[in-house]
């Protein structure tokens, strides 16, 4: 029967694995101490923990959470490097640690629900960050919501100003508010200044009259 420090230390890890996003193991053998606490750190930064725990207990906690396959990769020390929120940081910043100091060697991973190969983990340390691609997507998006909204109160805004002269017009209580009206002040304009003077007044309110109709 294992012992319950074995059992308390497979639960911690199957809890760890369960809320990952993106895991990627390797052998950090060479490594000397100082070069881990440094890769400890980088991690840290990424809100992404690096952990060195026995095969033995990790193909345990790895079969409760349904990462079939990784046992495969699980010889000599390994390290787990493990993010919750960015599936991409634990392939960019083993891989990029390893460009620096040549090690540890990657061995494999589990990104987007499925194992994955070293080779594929170097494809994946090639794209953007989380931070970066939500920065991307936010741009591409608010570019034309940004026109919109634009657009929209320009539209609102000479609504209001034609509303404001509606009321204006009526508070004065100028031009004709009948098609009748307007036929008379058409009429006003045809007919000549000398026959009916009188009009000659009335026909000023014909331009206002061709304004509203």
């Amino acid at each position: 029967m294992p012992a319950q420090s074995k059992i308390e230390a497979v639960e911690a890890f199957k809890e760890r694995l369960s809320t990952a996003q993106g895991v990627v193991i390797a052998d950090f053998s060479g490594l000397d101490v100082e070069s881990i606490t440094e890769l400890r750190r980088k991690c840290r930064k990424a809100e992404t923990r690096f952990l060195v725990v026995k095969n033995t207990l990790a193909i345990h906690a790895i079969k409760q959470v349904g990462m079939d396959g990784l046992e495969e990769f699980l010889s000599g020390p390994t390290g787990w490097a493990i993010a919750d929120s960015d599936p991409i940081a634990p392939a960019k910043i083993l891989s990029d640690f390893a460009k620096e100091h040549k090690l540890p060697k990657i061995k494999g991973g589990f990104i987007d629900g499925r194992v994955v190969s070293p080779d594929e983990v170097a494809e994946v340390a090639k794209l953007p960050s989380k931070p970066v691609l939500i920065a991307q997507i936010a741009g591409l998006i608010n570019a034309p919501v940004q026109g919109i909204a634009g657009g929209i109160q320009a539209v609102l805004a000479s609504l209001a100003l034609a509303v404001e002269e509606v009321r204006k017009v009526k508070e004065a209580g100028g031009g004709p508010t009948s098609s009748t009206d307007s036929a008379e002040s058409a009429s006003s304009e045809a007919a000549p200044a000398k026959e009916e003077p009188a009009k000659a007044e009335e026909s000023g309110d014909a331009p206002d009259a061709k304004e509203e109709s």
